[in-house]
């Protein structure tokens, strides 16, 4: 089952792209699920716990695609007044590390001022976006220069927005491009 949860994981970002979603296990039997109901899945792994999936409902355009049911969740999640410091995660609806990310970062906005935006990859309009970061969100972005990506330590947290409250901070090395590695 090991190999269930990793097929299945990586190709939860494109489900947009593919209507229907193959899992194969280990013994190579497969089935299709189509994403037109919402469901659940429990994985298990030999060294760890099971865990839950769920994944949001899915409407079938008029072409036959299959869409997200949600609205966009871009904008403002908060804003500080006064904050020069501006975080802006890339997520989509259904992200659970997304929100545990959100979560780390509203846990210290008090002490640590700034303003959190959300920003929807999977919005027309932020089809760039999506090409580069479909794989890897949560990816997060301080004063529009790339942070992190997928977890976020209340540490690593609080050292990055000291750092751009005084000015120091720099974009990090090893920012995600999936269309890069895709055409390489």
């Amino acid at each position: 089952t090991r190999h269930l949860s990793t097929t299945f994981l990586m190709a939860l970002p494109t489900r947009r792209l593919f209507p229907q979603l193959i899992l194969t296990t280990t013994i190579s039997s497969s089935c299709r699920i189509p994403f037109t109901e919402a469901f659940s899945i429990r994985l298990h792994s030999p060294s760890s716990q099971p865990r839950g999936v769920h994944l949001p409902p899915m409407h079938q355009s008029g072409d036959g695609s299959a869409e997200s049911s949600g609205q966009s969740i871009t904008g403002s999640i908060y804003e500080m007044d006064g904050s020069s410091v501006v975080v802006k995660l890339f997520t989509k609806e259904g992200c659970t590390l997304c929100d545990k990310v959100k979560d780390v970062l509203e846990s210290i906005r008090d002490d640590q001022p700034h303003s959190l935006y959300a920003v929807d990859i999977t919005d027309d309009d932020k089809h760039g976006w999506f090409s580069k970061y479909k794989y890897d969100i949560p990816v997060l972005h301080i004063n529009d220069m790339y942070w992190t990506k997928h977890r976020l330590a209340v540490e690593d947290a609080i050292a990055g927005l000291q750092e751009a409250r005084s000015g120091s901070f720099e974009a990090r090395s090893g920012e995600p491009d999936a269309e890069r590695l895709e055409h390489s």
